[in-house]
């Protein structure tokens, strides 16, 4: 038995390490790629839509419009909806004062449609979409809310981040520079967690997690086999989002209007998938700051899963089960010591794999020091995806206040 249990082992360290070393190539390729784009003249840039959904914001909001209003991106090019999900707090009322500052595109000669102010605020580069008709739904709030925007929405180029996230300067030049032509659908822009000085191991391993998610995902859109994004940051073009029919055939899912969408792009239309891998669009959002929150919210991302491409289920059948045995075998150390060898192979594989991949993306997006305390998470790294894994897809989960079953 322990023989067989320490094989099964190796066997599936091997598939995940395999699996990490090729979005590791995937990721050196759209460094390439990226690194290999001119930098386009502003009379070439499209013109955007940035769209950021919103529920009881007031304390992040302003700061993350005023980034995405201080982008050097031409003024006449970029309007911004957000979109106010049934808030019960000034949300609104915050971003009507930054209304008032945003300079008019009307200026620069842009007329807005005449159906656009039934139920849109404002004419200039900032606008404002309420949809209290949100509170009846059950499930997909903000594809709803990202729906409604993309319908006001007059850019070529659709870009979202969360209300949370602020934006760097360069973000929304990057991000449409990905658009080298029509065949670009969508683009997927790095993120990670913002980790301030006195933030403790629980903010720090949170961090070196979600970073390498995201590492793994610009890995697998390298390889054309795209799986992961994050709507803190990700692009579209307006014609194929509306061409698709928004978000029709996902929309009974909650979450997933970043990776849903982008496999839906991937797997049923000839169009490319990109990422940018320019340093100049990294997002920074907040991680949350309790277990219970980070519970709820990492069953929220697995509870995507089961609406994944066939090869991408099996893919992560496979991660699962290489941590699945890692957990058994620990438990069983102390009635089978011969599984210490096994154990031992097991870990060391696991951490070929993530380092494959985290030291590349730490290096090109300013993340070193979350290196640190990768020691910690390659063993509590396991345990928290099972857990994930097993729960997500079956289970409930809270999300800006409101309770959705699965």
């Amino acid at each position: 038995m322990t023989t067989a249990l320490g094989l099964f082992l190796l066997a599936t360290g091997v598939f995940y390490a395999v699996r990490l070393m090729l979005w590791r190539r995937g990721l050196h390729l759209e460094f390439e790629r990226s690194d290999a784009l001119p930098t386009p003249r502003d009379a070439a840039l499209p013109t955007i839509t940035v769209v950021i959904a919103a529920r009881d914001e007031e304390a992040t909001i302003g700061p993350c419009v005023d980034s995405v209003l201080a982008t050097d991106y031409p003024r006449e090019k970029l309007e911004v909806i957000v979109v106010d999900d049934d808030s019960s707090d000034q949300t609104a009322a915050i971003v009507r004062q930054r209304m008032l500052r945003a300079p008019a595109l009307a200026e620069a000669g842009h007329e807005l449609p005449e159906a656009d102010w039934d139920e849109s605020e404002g004419a200039g580069r900032l606008r404002l979409v309420q949809i209290p008709e949100n509170r009846r739904r059950d499930r997909a709030h903000k594809k709803a809310a990202i729906e409604k925007a993309v319908a006001h929405a007059r850019g070529e180029i659709i870009l979202t981040t969360d209300a949370d996230c602020l934006v760097p300067v360069g973000w929304a030049r990057s991000m449409a520079a990905q658009f080298t032509g029509p065949e670009v659908a969508f683009v997927s822009g790095p993120v990670a967690f913002t980790v301030l000085p006195d933030d403790g191991l629980f903010i720090k391993l949170q961090a070196m997690d979600f970073f390498g998610v995201m590492a793994c995902g610009a890995g697998g859109i390298g390889l054309r086999k795209p799986s992961l994004a994050n709507g803190a940051n990700v692009g579209y073009r307006r014609e194929t989002f509306e061409a698709l029919d928004g978000f029709s055939g996902i929309d009974h899912v909650t979450s997933g209007d970043d990776e849903l969408l982008m496999q839906k792009i991937a797997y049923t239309t000839p169009l490319d998938i990109r990422f940018c891998a320019s340093p100049d669009a990294l997002v920074t959002t907040e991680p949350v700051r309790t277990l219970r929150a980070f519970n709820h919210q990492r069953r929220r991302w697995a509870s995507k899963s089961l609406n994944y491409p066939a090869h991408l289920k099996a893919t992560l059948a496979g991660i699962g089960l290489f941590f699945g045995s890692l957990l058994i075998g620990l438990g069983l150390l102390v009635v089978l010591p011969g599984l210490w060898p096994y154990l031992v192979g097991g870990f060391a594989l696991k951490a070929v794999g993530d380092l494959s991949v985290l030291v590349p993306a730490a290096r090109r997006f300013g993340q070193v020091a979350l290196l640190r305390v990768y020691p910690l998470h390659l063993f509590l790294h396991p345990p928290q995806a099972v857990i994930a894994f097993l729960r997500g897809p079956f289970g409930g989960f809270e999300w800006k206040s409101r309770h959705v079953d699965q």
